[in-house]
This record gives structure tokens, sequence and C-alpha cells, in this order.
């Protein structure tokens, strides 16, 4: 019998929360001990930490430091680190749907299992970008899910490049001790006890082209990009490597999209790598092997799914690639892990 695979998501998500926890006089480093998350951790917004851990880390966080909206506090500092990986994966879409349809994609890379889809409704000429966690997440998810939405929001005002007064906010739980909050920092109607979670907004948007999106988009994109170069300034393969995770699943991935989020010609990033001796294949090639081997072990992922996010087009492509980097097919694969 199989032992389900750990819930994980990336430390990117906790960005800011000791300095938030420190501004309301806590003690972020004995929050974190108790979900078992070391503090170091925090500074590599690529490590994976526990799901069921953080969003019970953010229940505590709100519950000792008396502050039933810290999910949307934390959420509010978070444009750069999470708007901009998703910046990079949507900057290429002609309309907001596609865009959304883009991000969420990837989102699986960045949280296993939490599920970002587009419904029609509840109400006719609605769409509802929903947002769910797993159940195995933990019983109490409130401030991850808010905080969630909330980052959701964002990302639609920075697709349309308007405050978003035309959407609404709708949460599955009650409205709780502090709801004049969540109006306060939405700048939208909130509805509770719906029947979901999400940002429900007119169905015409999705059609709407993203000139007005875009540049936001790209200030967002262009400073996660400075972020990448600032962690990595003298290793060029590690900044590619980096650029390509985030964005298989949207297929912009090739050389020429690479150089041009770095903001060179796609000659001259050409001839750097020849002169380090480095093939932009091989890395592309890397990221993938790495990736498949995570997104195998969250059974969740069905084979297909695990294919989009690698960026092939059809699941034999990920059969060949798993014979060659592994010598077995993905379901032998999965089955061992």
């Amino acid at each position: 019998m199989f032992e389900p695979s750990p819930l994980l998501l990336r430390a990117r998500a906790l960005t800011g929360f000791v300095e938030l926890v420190n501004e309301l006089g806590g003690d972020p480093a004995s929050l974190l001990a108790a979900a078992g998350i070391e503090p170091q951790v925090l500074s590599h917004p690529e490590a994976t930490i526990s799901l069921p851990g953080t969003v019970a880390l953010l229940e505590r966080a709100a519950d000792r430091l008396v502050t039933p909206h810290f999910g949307l506090l934390l959420a509010q500092r978070q444009d750069i680190s999470v708007l901009g990986p998703m910046a990079l994966i949507a900057r290429g879409a002609d309309t907001v749907g596609s865009a959304l349809a883009a991000m969420a994609r990837n989102l699986p890379y960045h949280v296993a299992r939490t599920s970002l889809y587009l419904q029609a409704g509840p109400a006719d000429g609605d769409a509802w970008l929903r947002y769910e966690l797993p159940r195995e997440a933990g019983p109490l998810q409130r401030q991850a899910v808010e905080m969630c939405c909330l980052l959701t929001f964002k990302a639609l005002r920075m697709l349309t490049g308007n405050s978003g007064t035309d959407a609404r906010v709708a949460f599955a739980h009650s409205a709780g001790p502090a709801p004049s909050h969540h109006g306060e920092i939405f700048t939208c109607p909130v509805d509770f006890q719906q029947e979901g979670n999400g940002v429900i907004f007119p169905e015409s948007v999705l059609r709407r082209p993203l000139e007005g999106g875009r540049q936001p988009m790209h200030e967002a994109a262009e400073r996660f990009v400075a972020q990448v170069i600032r962690r990595n300034p003298l290793d060029l393969a590690c900044q590619i490597e980096e650029l390509i995770a985030r964005q298989l699943a949207s297929g912009c991935c090739s050389l020429a999209d690479i150089a041009r989020q770095l903001n060179v010609h796609e000659r001259t990033l050409q001839r750097r790598l020849d002169a380090q001796q480095i093939r932009f294949v091989d890395i592309l090639d890397r990221v993938r092997q790495g990736q498949a081997r995570e997104f195998l072990r969250q059974r969740g992922l069905p084979l297909t799914e695990v294919a989009n996010l690698l960026g092939y087009s059809e699941q034999r492509s990920l059969s060949r690639a798993c014979r060659r980097w592994f010598g077995t097919t993905p379901a032998a694969l999965r089955a061992e892990a």
C-alpha cells in the first residue's frame, strides 16, 4: 500500500512572514519552530516546505498575534516574489483569459495539488476564478485561503490594469471577527459562506486584450528577473535554469524567450553560453528531469498533467524522456517513489 506523498509548496509563500510577525510584536522563530520550519529555509525561495505545516503556521500566527486577517496582511507584502514569476508566465498571452489559464497550469509547481480554475457563474454573465486547497492541507485553512485569494485578486488587477472594482470575492468560510478588514483590503464586495473561494468578475473580462495590463505585468516580471540575477550574479546557467523552471508549462522556454527576459540579444546569449561550453538544451533537459521527479511523486497529478507541466504537448514525449533519464516509464517510476 502506497504512502501518501507529502504536500509541499515553495518557501516563497512565506515571503515577508518574519517582518510581519516582528511588526505585530510576535516571535517568528518560535512560530516557525512550532510548525517544523527552519528559519534559514525562508532565505531560499525555491526550497520546498510542508503545505500542512504552513497552513497551520498561518492559523497559529493569527491566533497568537490576535490578528484575524493575518493572511491578508502577509499577501499585501508579496507582489514581487509571488506575482513576479506569474507575470513571466502570463505576459506572453493575448487575452486575460489565456493569461489566467497559463497561470493556473503552472500553479502545481509552486503549490502541490492546489486548484486554481475558471468556471462559469454563480450568476449568468459571470466568470469565477476559483481557488481550493486540498483537504489534507489541514482542517483550518482560513488564513491560507484568504491569503491566496488576495494574491489571485491582485493578479487579476495586474492583468486588467484596473482596480478590480467590477469584481467581488467569495469565501466558503464565515465572516469571522473582523470582516471590515476584507472590504478595505480587497476594495470590492466580499461575500462569506459561499459555495467556494475565489474571485468573481464579468465573463467579458476573459476576452479582454492585455493591452491595459501589460505595463504592470512587465514591471513585475522585470523585478523578478532582477532578483534572479542578483541571486546568481556570476552564474549564467543558474539564471537560465531558474527562469526555465518558473515557466515550463507556459511554453515560453526557448533560447529567444530567455534572452528577451535577460534583456540581451539571442546571439549574445548564445555566445556567452558557448564561451562557457554550456548548451541551452542541456539546461532545459536538466530542469525537466528534476521537475519530473518532483511531479511524479505527487500521485494526485495525472500523467497527462505532468507532461503539460514539463512543457510537453503529449504524454508520449514524457514517456520517452523518462526512459532516457531513468530507464523506466513514468508510471513505473511513480510506483517506485
